[in-house]
Formats: C-alpha cells, structure tokens, sequence
C-alpha cells in the first residue's frame, strides 16, 4: 500500500496526481491511502480512502495512555533530535499539550506503518510530524519521499530523509570521473549566471510586502473554516483568521516603514571592502527550523559571525525581498552597532554582492548554490543538498568557522584550485540534479499559485514522478 500526506497546502496536487494514477491504472483505489487532519481537504478527498490523523487521536484519548512512559519509550526507541522545536505551532502549546501531541503522532504513526506499506509521500519536511513518520518509517523499511525545489529552474528533486539529502542525485554523483563531463554540461552553469530566474517560491503572494486582494479573499474563507467548519482541538494548521490577517498587516506596515527609512537602514555597497556575504533567511520556516536549528536566532548568529572576522573584513547582510517587513527597527539598529556589519539592501543584485565578495556564509540558503556556480567559495551552516557536491565549506562550530575563514581571507586563496576538479565537479553534480529531478513544481495550492500548481501539465509531471518511485 501507497500513503499520501494530505495535512498541509500542497494536498491538492497529490490527489489529481493520485486520481492521474488510478485512472491510468498504475495503482489501484484500493492501494492508496491519505492522512488527512480533521475537516482538512475533507471535501477534496472524499473518493480516496483516508486514516483521519485527528480523530485516531479522539480514539487515544478514550483510552488510559499513560504519556509519561511513552515519552521514556519513544526516547529509547527512536532519534528524537530536534523533535520539539522544529515545529512552528506546537511550540505555542503548554508543555502538557506537546508531549501529548507527539506521544500520539508516534502512536498514530507506528499503527499506520506497522502494514505492508511500501511507500509514504510526503511535503518538504518541516513539522514534528514529518520528523516523526520518518523515523516510524525507519523502524518499518517504509520510504519516506519529501519534494524540494532545485534552483534549476523550475524542477523538483526528491528526498528520502529529513536533511534535503537529494537521493537520486547523491547515487548518480558518486560515480563522477573526468571522462565523463563533457562540454554541454557545462551549458548550465552559463546560463544561470547569465539569466538567473527567481525562485518560483517569490511568486507567493504570502511572500508580498504591499496589501494584495488575495490576501482579503484569503481571509474569509479562513473565517469560515475556522469559526463555522467544527475546527478539531488537535488542529495545528486551520489558523486563526484574525491572527494570521494582523501578522500580514504588520509585516506589510513595517515594510513600508522599512522602505520609507530605506538610506537610514541600509548602507551603500563599496567595492573596495574586504566582505562575506549573509543572506537573511525567511522565519519562520522550515530552512532555519529543520535545516540549521541551532541557528534560528539570526541576529545571534551574525553578531557571533563578526566576532571572529579578521579586523579587515565585512560581513554584508543582505535583507531578503520577501521577508521585508519581518524584521523590526530594533533587529537593524543592533546590528548596525558592529563596526563590520553592513546592512544591504533587498534592492541590491545578489549576483553582483557574490562576484565582488571573498564568498557567502549562509545557513541553508540556495544562495551557496549561487555563489558555487559564480566560483566563490560557499560557507553553510546548516543541512541542504548541494553540500553533498563537496564543493561547500560545512562548517559544524564557530571555531571552524573561524579557520575556514582564515583559510579563504588567503590572498592567494583560490576555490577552482583548492578542490580538485572543481568546474568539471560542479558541471556534472548539476548535471546529475538536473537528470535526477522532475520537471513539476511542488508548491502549496492556494488562491495565488493553484492556477499554475494545478496546471494539468504540471499535474501530469507530478505523476510521472510518482509512477517513477513506485514502479
């Protein structure tokens, strides 16, 4: 049997795909099953066969499940790093109601697992419950299929753990030799640097900072889902309209107060500094969450950065575009009281702070993709694909960072002659990206992106991938 996640926004891309597939008779209805949550995608889902996450927890809490001993077994019994913080709205709970609630993931989990399923298809990790079914489908020798962009245009590779480790790419990659790179691969990288295309993620209208009519529209069908559809008390996700309404409205006002103090806050770039490039990260999200939780503080960690910078060097933090507005006054003027910290604005070309500079620091941005592809060396802090090139500088402390840094600061210092074969590496890791992805968009399908999500060219894709991992 085949399950698919149908909790979160991208649901109604997997269930055409999953319609797609049973029309075409590569899976039978009676092979596939969907985790839903309360009345989520209830109606969108109604001719699938369904395992109502939320209501096994109703079934639990019939029962006399002694939690405490369960948090001692599933500690025993499982890796459960990160398991707690990583989830944005769980950690808005009291202490009872998260211990709770992860007892009965891993309970619900264990039940849905313990079967003959083959596989599970998932969205990009970034709740407890996607940190949980991986390591229940461990136990079970289930696969664990995530979906994450590429930053190759417009493809979609997949995962089967929980730290963006590109599987398929990684296999093709490790059979790299010489002889096998030839002159077309290398077409890529050239074109990219010569027509770089924004992240199709930038389109969401969530990601604006002025007031678009979507998000009033947005706003009541939240209100009627909230306040008229029986929302379940284990319901994490069907957000309070007014909640997430006046989230928007400050970040939006706070951008245009950012724009209004635009030359007060941000500093002009000066090709004769000595500097590193920071590119700010969206919060919150799974890319700090998941991928570099020891790094969520931002502000933290770009004042640690710049206590161990030669006295010669800066370090240019770039604001990210889409997350103007969700960063306060106060984050800029602390920041600005480091004589080697430079504030940039969203509005400058990241291409060209890359190409100036002795190389990017980042946490799990596909800006250190960019800065590989530009031949400056790229500094990550945190889990993501590209590091599996062994182009990147992965650094696990600050006093690594702190030598790395030193080694790179070298006048002489030099990426293309430090790792072997660097251009005919890279040639061929985005050569092996590009034949071990797909070529769909994975994206959640509300009001702004579903047009181009549910697009049947896309849908079609998205099933042929499917097809592919299943066969």
């Amino acid at each position: 049997m085949i399950i698919f996640d149908l909790i979160n926004d991208e649901a109604p891309l997997f269930i055409k795909a999953i319609k797609n597939l049973i029309d075409d008779r590569v899976i039978s209805r009676n092979d596939v099953l969907g985790v839903t949550e309360g009345n989520r995608w209830k109606l969108e889902s109604k001719s699938l066969t369904c395992s109502n996450r939320l209501h096994f927890f109703d079934e639990l809490d019939k029962g006399n499940i002694n939690i405490k001993e369960e948090v001692k077994r599933i500690s025993n019994e499982y890796n459960n790093f990160n398991i707690y913080a990583c989830d944005r709205y769980l950690t808005q709970k009291n202490r009872a109601f998260q211990e709770k609630f992860l007892v009965y993931t891993y309970l619900f989990y264990e039940s849905l697992f313990n079967k003959d399923i083959t596989h599970y298809f998932t969205t990009g990790i970034a709740y407890t419950y996607n940190l949980a079914s991986y390591q229940v489908s461990k136990r079970f020798n289930v696969k664990h299929i995530s979906f994450y962009g590429t930053r190759i245009g417009n493809r979609t590779a997949i995962s089967m753990d929980v730290s963006n480790t590109f599987n398929e790419v990684n296999k093709m990659y490790k059979e790299f030799a010489l002889d096998k790179v030839n002159d077309k691969m290398y077409f890529p990288i050239n074109e990219f640097v010569n027509k770089p295309i924004q992240p199709s993620y930038m389109k969401n209208a969530i990601n604006a900072s002025t007031i678009k009519m979507v998000f009033i529209t947005e706003f009541f069908i939240r209100f009627n889902k909230f306040y008229f559809k029986e929302k379940h008390k284990y319901d994490l996700f069907t957000r309070n309209p007014f909640e997430l309404g006046i989230f928007k409205l400050k970040k939006i006002l706070n951008a245009q107060k950012i724009n209004l103090l635009h030359n007060a806050i941000f500093e002009k770039i000066d090709n004769a500094d000595n500097y590193f490039v920071f590119p700010l990260h969206m919060q919150p999200e799974a890319s700090t969450l998941i991928l570099s939780p020891f790094n969520v503080d931002q502000k933290s960690t770009i004042i640690n950065i710049s206590k161990i910078l030669p006295l010669d060097t800066k370090l240019y933090v770039k604001e990210h575009r889409s997350a103007l507005g969700q960063h306060s006054l106060a984050f800029y003027k602390e920041l600005k009281k480091y004589p080697n910290i430079k504030l940039i604005s969203y509005k400058e070309n990241m291409f060209d702070l890359i190409k100036n500079s002795k190389g990017t620091i980042n946490l799990s941005s596909t800006v250190g993709f960019e800065s590989l592809m530009l031949k400056k060396p790229s500094i990550v802090l945190g889990d993501v694909f590209y590091n599996d090139s062994g182009l990147t500088f992965k650094v696990n402390s600050y006093l690594d960072l702190e030598e790395t840094i030193k080694q790179l600061n070298k006048k002489d210092f030099k990426i293309i002659t430090y790792f072997e074969n660097y251009e005919a590496r890279l040639a061929y890791y985005i050569y092996c990206l590009d034949k071990n992805s797909y070529d769909f968009e994975f994206n959640v399908a509300k009001l702004d992106t579903k047009e181009r999500v549910l697009r049947a060219e896309n849908i079609l894709e998205f099933s042929e991938c499917i097809k592919n991992l299943v066969k």
